[in-house]
């Protein structure tokens, strides 16, 4: 667990490009891509380099996420697959998943 909390660290959000990402160990960053709509996030996409799979990225991605959401307050609308089995094994973190 300590390892995802190094990830975690690693993660930026770019806010002005709906994007969460990790360049941490990779010239191309994994990256969480969403996009907002009144009172929901919408988590669309995923993407982690073969190079960083298996490091626990992507759940260091939606982590943020989720806890951004859940700090201002959003829904969040779970339309990637990863987004979507993450939040089924580990929880929403505090963020209302949106019907």
């Amino acid at each position: 667990m300590a390892d995802n909390n190094k990830v975690d660290d690693s993660v930026t959000h770019q806010e002005n490009k709906f994007v969460f990402s990790d360049s941490s160990t990779s010239r191309n960053p994994a990256f969480l891509e969403y996009s907002v709509d009144s009172n929901v996030l919408d988590m669309l996409h995923t993407f982690v380099p073969p190079a960083m799979r298996g490091r626990g990225v992507a759940g260091a991605l939606v982590r943020t996420g989720l806890k951004f959401a859940a700090s201002r307050n959003l829904q969040v609308r779970l339309s990637c697959w990863y987004t979507a089995d993450f939040v089924k094994k580990f929880g929403s973190l505090g963020a209302k998943v949106a019907k």
